[in-house]
């Protein structure tokens, strides 16, 4: 007895097309962000780095801390 199965359909060639274009798309702007993000971020130093990651790691464990008071108060 198959309560969830699922039923595999496959895509036509031209919605395989349209699918690895868009696909395309996504991944060159990812590609385009992560360049322009490392050309901001290359003169930073490894301090400068490890203080940017302990606030980032504090921030958002006091937001998590804050929101776990606020659920049983």
């Amino acid at each position: 007895m198959r309560l969830f199965s699922k039923k595999s359909k496959s895509l036509t060639s031209r919605q395989e097309h349209y699918a690895g274009r868009i696909a395309n798309k996504i991944l060159n702007a990812q590609r385009h962000t992560a360049d322009y993000l490392n050309k901001k971020t290359a003169l930073l130093s490894p301090k400068t780095w490890l203080i940017l990651l302990i606030v980032f790691c504090a921030a958002f464990g006091s937001c998590s801390m804050f929101l776990l008071i606020q659920a049983f108060y």
